[in-house]
């Protein structure tokens, strides 16, 4: 496993020169080798991904009808706790110390958090799949990603659902599948900014957006609903949204 960090700069994209995004982002870049000394740490998660997705839909594994959602919630699960667990990689890593851990585990349907050791920090973590690339995700004018955040009617300013929102991208290209990908001797992780609860109530920052989330894996996983997002044009970059979550 190797992690470095990688500049977008939008503006200087050809396809993307118009792009809303107009500070540089800075993305820490996780990639891993199957075939090289990655394979224990990638089964690990496969397995607690799957065991994940049977708690969630255990019937799914024996009823036809439903073999692709049990197919998406094993996707879904895997995806969600190799984020979790590349986000607490990163910050521990680079704080040289054990900054952040992973919360207690409390039912399937339940977000994936980490907390700050120092002082109960809640931070989320969301994934997505973008087909068309990291540059795009960020940096498009119009199909832009979002650092996904609450329930829109779950926002109020003087109640905290989370304190940080941070977001992680896998891209999937057209042909593959993402459990595919994780045996690539090649396979990279993005772990791309977030934003915390204060952007989330502000209306500079953040808005309504109807969507399904990528990474569901509660009840209400194939519904679409509102959420309050903060788009990649105004989020924080990886490096910006580390330094809040070390100093909290």
């Amino acid at each position: 496993m190797q992690i470095e960090t990688k500049t977008i700069i939008c503006q200087n994209i050809r396809d993307y020169s118009n792009s809303k995004r107009d500070k540089d982002f800075r993305v820490a870049v996780f990639t891993f080798n199957y075939q090289g000394k990655d394979e224990i740490i990638i089964d690990k998660i496969i397995a607690s991904g799957s065991r994940l997705a049977e708690k969630v839909n255990p019937a799914a594994a024996n009823n036809a009808a439903q073999k692709r959602t049990r197919e998406r919630l094993i996707n879904n699960s895997v995806a969600g706790i190799l984020a979790e667990y590349c986000w607490k990689k990163f910050i521990n890593t680079e704080a040289n110390e054990d900054v952040v851990d992973y919360t207690e585990f409390n039912g399937a349907s339940a977000q994936i958090d980490l907390i700050t050791l120092k002082s109960d920090k809640l931070i989320e973590v969301r994934s997505s799949f973008p087909r068309n690339g990291l540059e795009f995700a960020i940096c498009h004018s119009v199909y832009e990603f979002d650092i996904l955040g609450p329930y829109s009617n779950q926002v109020k300013p003087g109640e905290i659902q989370k304190d940080f929102y941070t977001r992680t991208l896998f891209h999937v290209p057209k042909g593959k599948t993402f459990m595919e990908l994780l045996k690539d001797s090649n396979f990279k992780v993005y772990l791309t900014g977030g934003a915390t609860w204060e952007m989330m109530v502000d209306d500079n920052f953040s808005k309504n957006k109807n969507l399904l989330p990528e990474d569901a894996v509660g009840a209400s996983e194939l519904e679409e609903s509102t959420y309050r997002v903060v788009p990649f044009s105004k989020a924080l970059d990886t490096i910006e949204i580390y330094e809040l979550i070390l100093n909290a």
